[in-house]
């Protein structure tokens, strides 16, 4: 038995409308516009990249390259260069991990009240227990506040290399948020230590692929060479 076919049903070719063509002119420069954006945000994220996958400027002392291991495993974890994160730590400890300024402690000189603030906001997971001595979680506080300050005051128009993120970052590190922000808009900064430190993090920075650092040789006369004999004295 045949079994009856459904009739067939003709369709009805329609032109596009003026109307139909504008809103596909309209999808179309929408949609360029979005991947422009995107571009943007991927060129801002590659321009701070870390550059090296290691502790690599020549000059970095012994006491902090001691702790390369940590240094290189945070930077992974933050997305920090590690020339970066060996250059603050120069700058506040020398890789002495019982410094103690009487307000900031370890190796990163971190203070209690913005460990508490790291542990519950910057870390890739928050803790409500730690141990600011232990020179592996001093280290990842330092590295996630980095990462912080980077990530709230990088711009894609500091690449390639950075170097006034890294300032800027500097500035944040050592005289909190409100530093790096007056810097980025222009008012400068008024605290002097702040300035000498960021502008000594911005210029090791620079030098970072240079045989010597000129700035970390001010910086050891400076006062720096006691945090460097205290970590030797330490025998880390």
């Amino acid at each position: 038995m045949r079994l009856a076919r459904p009739p067939l049903r003709r369709i009805h070719y329609t032109a596009p409308s003026r109307r139909d063509w504008l809103m596909i002119a309209v999808g179309a420069v929408v949609t360029l516009a979005i991947m422009e954006i995107i571009h943007v945000i991927d060129n801002a994220q590659v321009a701070i990249r870390p550059e090296s996958a290691g502790v690599t400027a020549p000059w970095i002392p012994l006491t902090v390259k001691y702790w390369s291991g940590p240094i290189d495993d945070m930077a992974k974890k933050y997305d920090i260069d590690p020339n970066l994160l060996a250059i603050i730590m120069t700058l506040e400890s020398g890789g002495y991990a019982k410094a103690n300024s009487g307000e900031a402690q370890g190796l990163m000189q971190v203070t209690p009240l913005t460990a508490k603030d790291i542990a519950s906001k910057y870390l890739k997971k928050p803790v409500a227990h730690y141990n600011i001595w232990d020179p592996r979680t001093n280290i990842e506080f330092g590295a996630a506040y980095l990462a912080f300050l980077r990530d709230t005051f990088g711009e894609a128009s500091q690449g390639p290399d950075w170097s006034s993120t890294v300032e800027l970052v500097a500035a944040g590190y050592n005289g909190g948020p409100g530093a790096a922000h007056n810097l980025l808009v222009g008012n400068g900064l008024k605290d002097t230590q702040t300035v000498i430190y960021s502008r000594d993090a911005f210029n090791m920075w620079r030098e970072r692929h240079a045989e010597d650092s000129p700035t970390y040789d001010r910086w050891l006369e400076r006062g720096g060479s006691t945090l460097i004999d205290a970590a030797k004295a330490a025998k880390q």
